[in-house]
């Protein structure tokens, strides 16, 4: 949501106009409104409160042909627990429907992620989205400047995110820790095995040998998954005999 907000505020900072502008060569649109407790319903988002709010707005912008779509009940947020949302997305998409209008951006989507996806459609899929708390339009030059700089911020931030998880790993790769031994939750590797492994190197066999064997037999790794010259390694690095913990 912190993405949502600053954006929110970058919008009032930006000069938009102040009610949805006609484009009467919109044909049908379709009205979304949603509420998921009755706490939002005493705080004035009631259903018909927002249907109002929606035709009212439909009816200044020159709509001739309007639908009403309600979602009760419904959480906010995912897209995917809301199926009346879903199956509008997939009109527009598909041209049966050329607009979407919503009172509140909270109303369409919590997730910066499900807004972000929700505009990428609508400018991929040539349809109009319109918020009225932010006085969003994506059919005006300003609306499509201010979904452009949210998906910029949003891409930056997942960039962000990426780099971080990249030092990390590092670091942890630098410092010779092992995901699932000495970070994370760690699978124990029964004593027998252990105890296979040593023998098999005292034999002789390579690391790439010992691995060979195990899988051959059916003798799981950590988590499940096949030995390889690695997984031995490691093992053979720690002193002989001990067992890793969990």
């Amino acid at each position: 949501m912190f993405l949502l907000h600053y954006c929110t505020l970058a919008i009032e900072g930006t000069v938009l106009a102040k009610d949805v502008q006609p484009k009467k060569q919109v044909e049908h649109a379709l009205l979304y409104a949603r509420v998921s407790t009755q706490m939002q319903v005493n705080d004035g988002m009631s259903m018909e409160a927002q249907e109002k709010t929606l035709r009212n707005a439909a009816e200044f912008a020159g709509f001739t042909s309007v639908e009403v779509l309600l979602e009760e009940g419904r959480s906010g947020k995912s897209i995917t627990g809301r199926p009346v949302l879903r199956d509008a997305l997939n009109r527009l998409d598909n041209g049966t429907a050329q607009a979407l209008i919503v009172t509140r951006i909270d109303r369409l989507a919590r997730s910066t992620t499900d807004f972000l996806s929700i505009v990428d459609r609508a400018a991929k899929n040539n349809w109009r989205l319109v918020l009225l708390d932010l006085n969003l339009d994506t059919s005006t030059y300003q609306g499509r400047f201010v979904t452009t700089i949210m998906s910029a911020l949003a891409e930056m931030e997942r960039g962000i995110i990426a780099e971080r998880q990249k030092d990390v790993h590092k670091h942890r790769r630098d410092s010779g820790k092992v995901w699932g031994v000495d970070l994370g939750p760690k699978k124990r590797i029964p004593q027998a095995v252990l105890d296979r492994i040593y023998a098999e190197k005292a034999a002789g066999k390579s690391m790439n040998g010992i691995a060979r064997i195990l899988n051959a037999e059916g003798i799981s790794a950590a988590y499940g998954g096949k030995w390889s010259a690695s997984s031995i390694k490691y093992v053979l690095d720690k002193q002989s005999g001990q067992e890793i913990q969990d």
